[in-house]
């Protein structure tokens, strides 16, 4: 039982890591991450904001990883237009644009004070 749940943390390092080789966007994610570790190291945030950027952080990249799944399955059933999986396909793109355009706003609301 053991060795089987270990084996579950290879697959699923296996996805991780095959986002970050083929899906552009998670490099664009990575980068932002990388910003923002940068920027709360700068500004010597508090623990609690911390805690809110490197959560966000993970939920960006928990939504790119769900978005890749889907267009993968996706894919996989037809490459011919078919209006439900363009519609999977956008829903779960917008699911990603959402938590990026909350987790700026949120970036905003952090920052602010130690800025300004």
């Amino acid at each position: 039982m053991l060795r089987k749940h270990l084996t579950s943390y290879k697959y699923a390092a296996r996805g991780i890591w095959i986002a970050l080789r083929h899906e552009p966007n998670m490099i664009v994610h990575v980068l932002a991450a990388i910003a923002v570790v940068f920027v709360n190291y700068l500004l010597n945030i508090s623990r609690q904001d911390w805690i809110i950027t490197l959560m966000l952080i993970g939920v960006v990249f928990t939504a790119e990883i769900f978005n890749t799944a889907i267009e993968t399955l996706a894919d996989r059933i037809t490459k011919d237009q078919d209006p439900m999986i363009g519609k999977a396909k956008d829903l779960a793109a917008g699911a990603v644009l959402m938590i990026g355009l909350i987790a700026a706003t949120c970036a905003v609301i952090v920052y602010w004070p130690y800025l300004f």
